[in-house]
């Protein structure tokens, strides 16, 4: 450990103008920086973020031997100390300080938790969004956001795929809904304002079709939560006016994956605690689609443990876990029981690549990363950088 050290916060910008908690650890030779995204869709088991407490800094400082801890103890106490903000940015910073003792540089990260994890990595499948709706975007889309999965041979390849699905469909709104429909919603898809699911999909269909066909797949992060009431002991769902109950809208789904069958993706299709609902959804469309919990399971291994009936895919952002260590506790119980892996962004980005050498250091299957324009080219780019050593 060295003898002299400095932990401390501050405030940066976030892609959406916001500011969230950027935390530094700062030795004689170098400095090592963690920040915390943040997302506008919380579902009710994600802890509030507050603004860092300064005295936690202060306590942190003066634990002379936390250098010394390993990524696990060092969370844990940190966890003890600090708001989930603070916490997550401690842990992804002490894990880059870890990785230089072992003479591994930032750009070779996602080999140091590779190596840790005794995992061998391998580059995910990218899902990307294109188009937004619901807390998103301004539009009246109730489904909150349309993605692709590119199905091509390789990382490149994939992100080569789409970006020309994403400026096709730029070129397809601006055809058929005008100049003035070019909206950019929060995570940097399109947003125009159109309030019709399944026309927002069209839109995307097209655009696949054009240069893409049967070249990808097409995800949605519906955000049940968004657009759900409980009305004495049953859920209402409103989606393009129509209200429907739990098993009204269930059917709707698989009415949508046949209407749309490049639909292979339904991420938080019910309300997180219409529980009965989610089990009978993954009996009904399991099989065929990935049903994704991200609000049902807020990256918390007792909460995956508690619904894994409920969901075949799973979305894991280090800030719901709070920390590294907790990421991946969750992440191996996924592994064990055959649920496919999402590590994902938030709508409230940082100009950090540490997701994508996080989800190809982990083997994950999925990476969820935003427009491939932006800021979120951060992620993008790296994912590529990462993929050319990973063949090597």
């Amino acid at each position: 450990m060295p003898k002299k050290f400095e932990i401390y916060s501050k405030k940066i910008l976030l892609s959406t103008g916001e500011f969230t908690t950027e935390v530094a650890i700062k030795t004689k030779d170098s400095v090592f920086y963690g920040s915390a995204p943040l997302g506008l869709t919380v579902g009710l088991k994600e802890e509030e973020c507050s603004s860092t407490n300064s005295k936690s800094i202060k306590k942190i400082n003066a634990i002379k031997n936390i250098l010394e801890l390993n990524q696990s103890k060092f969370d844990e106490l940190v966890g003890e100390i600090c708001d989930s903000q603070t916490s997550t940015a401690l842990s992804l910073a002490f894990m880059k300080y870890q990785a230089a003792i072992k003479k591994i540089d930032e750009k070779n990260i996602f080999k140091f938790i590779a190596k840790q994890s005794k995992i061998q990595a391998s580059s995910p499948k990218i899902i990307t969004n294109l188009l937004n709706g619901g807390k998103h975007s301004e539009n009246r889309l109730a489904f909150c956001e349309f993605m692709i999965i590119p199905q091509g041979k390789n990382t490149q390849q994939n992100i080569k795929i789409a970006s020309e699905i994403y400026l096709d469909l730029k070129n397809i709104i601006k055809d058929n809904l005008g100049d003035d429909q070019l909206y950019i919603g929060r995570e940097g898809g399109f947003a125009p304002l159109i309030s019709n699911v399944e026309k927002a999909i069209g839109l995307l269909n097209k655009a696949i079709n054009k240069r893409n066909k049967n070249k990808c797949h097409i995800a949605i992060d519906v955000a049940g939560n968004n657009f759900a009431q409980k009305k004495q002991n049953e859920y209402i769902y409103t989606v393009n006016k129509n209200k429907y109950n739990s098993e009204q809208l269930i059917k709707y789904y698989d009415y949508l994956t046949k209407k749309f069958p490049l639909i292979k993706y339904l991420e938080d299709p019910l309300h997180e605690n219409d529980i009965e609902s989610w089990k009978k959804m993954n009996k009904l469309l399991g099989k065929k689609i990935l049903i994704v919990a991200d609000d049902l399971t807020n990256s918390t291994l007792n909460y995956i443990d508690k619904y894994k009936d409920c969901f075949n895919a799973c979305i894991l952002k280090v800030n719901q876990a709070t920390s590294i260590s907790k990421l991946m506790e969750s992440y191996k119980f996924c592994v064990k029981n055959k649920i496919k892996t999402i590590i994902s962004h938030r709508s409230g980005e940082v100009d950090s690549n540490i997701i994508s050498h996080l989800a190809s250091g982990l083997a994950s299957d999925y990476i969820k990363a935003g427009a491939p324009a932006r800021e979120r080219i951060v992620k993008y780019n790296e994912l590529i950088r990462i993929s050319d050593q990973i063949k090597k």
